[in-house]
């Protein structure tokens, strides 16, 4: 069994829901959304005391949209009451956009090959054993569901932060050593800090002592503020490189690259970030580079053409599109692209409501803080 489509979107998260809406509001809906969980599926596996660092206001009536909005009229901090939403509230507030907005969206749906056809469409093997064929593909599944975690011996002893689902499960007894410097690293250090336990991080340079502007380099407010909090409990180790992590008996031994060696009974915390780039999907349709697709000026792969990355791991040199508030203003701009390669002519009156509500970024070379 077969179907064709315009355009596929891989992923019901915010970049995808958030595309998808917006290619909507365009007057378009040959598009079709495969999400192989549902909606919002990766929010709903957050663990339940993380919260989105990105603060949600209502301010739409005044040109200013919620910055976790992932379309311009809606507003997560109005229709779930909270300013840091919690993953389950955020994931509600993606199903409750779609479900209004009619969106096309196959739950439960993998996407398990792409394979480009000589009319350079693509065909899309799905889990239930149906071809779907597209002229474009957008990728959008994330990163949260492909933890990164540094390619060094005894690696396995250690737990990515993306796999710590309750706190309390955790030994008491003596401090807890955490590998990294940034978020993660520090959102784990807090939530323990608040049951009395004791962290050490190390990382070989920290977001916390950064004094760049741009919130994707520094740490964020809300979690510069825990920190504060609970300072006492918290000790970071810069210029701390892991080499290698060896467990003797029940003791794991950290070598870093300055030769130095610290022990601990606890099993260590990777708080190291996610790589996309590990799904068979961006591996065989992006080139790797520095750990994140490589990409054209337009967000499209340079050795698969028509195919888009939308959504967190989207870079541009020094530009990083990890906040919604980022890279949901390129929905807009990819929207025009693919209507136009299609034929189908723009609506300036769309294009002009994203691009008075902060929503439409076309130009990266103008990015500096406020992208």
């Amino acid at each position: 069994m077969s179907a064709q489509v315009s355009v596929a979107i891989i992923g019901a998260g915010a970049a995808g829901i958030g595309f998808a809406a917006t290619l909507k509001s365009y007057g378009f809906r040959d598009f079709v959304v495969l999400e192989k969980g549902e909606v919002g599926d990766t929010f709903t596996k957050w663990n339940p005391e993380t919260h989105l660092i990105s603060p949600s206001f209502t301010t739409n009536g005044f040109g200013f949209p919620d910055l976790n909005a992932v379309v311009p009229d809606t507003s997560p901090a109005y229709s779930e009451g909270n300013e840091h939403l919690s993953g389950i509230q955020y994931a509600h507030y993606l199903k409750e956009l779609a479900r209004k907005l009619e969106l096309s969206v196959r739950t439960h749906t993998e996407v398990k090959l792409i394979r480009l056809l000589p009319d350079e469409s693509y065909e899309l093997k799905l889990s239930d054993d149906t071809i779907l064929t597209a002229q474009y593909v957008f990728i959008a599944i994330g990163d949260y569901a492909y933890p990164y975690t540094p390619n060094i011996p005894g690696a396995a002893h250690g737990i990515h932060y993306a796999n710590l689902k309750n706190y309390d499960e955790l030994p008491v007894n003596g401090p807890q050593l955490i590998i990294g410097g940034n978020e993660a690293a520090f959102d784990v250090a807090i939530h323990l800090a608040k049951r009395n336990i004791h962290s050490y991080l190390f990382a070989s340079d920290s977001s916390a002592t950064s004094t760049n502007p741009d919130p994707s380099k520094r740490l964020s407010t809300y979690t510069s503020a825990g920190y504060q909090k609970y300072r006492s409990f918290i000790q970071l180790n810069e210029d701390k490189t892991v080499l290698a992590i060896n467990k003797i008996d029940d003791e794991y031994r950290l070598l870093f690259r300055d030769g130095t060696l610290t022990k601990t009974n606890k099993r260590p915390i990777f708080a190291t970030g996610f790589a996309c780039y590990q799904s068979p999907l961006i591996a065989n349709l992006f080139i790797n580079y520095n750990d994140r697709p490589l990409l054209t000026k337009s967000d499209e792969s340079t050795i698969s053409p028509n195919v888009f990355l939308l959504g967190p791991q989207v870079q541009h040199g020094n530009v990083l599109l990890c906040y919604i508030y980022k890279y949901r203003q390129r929905f807009a701009p990819l929207a025009e692209t693919v209507l136009q390669r299609i034929g189908i002519d723009i609506n300036p009156k769309i294009s002009d409501k994203y691009l008075q509500n902060g929503m439409y970024l076309k130009d990266y070379s103008a990015c500096e803080v406020n992208c």
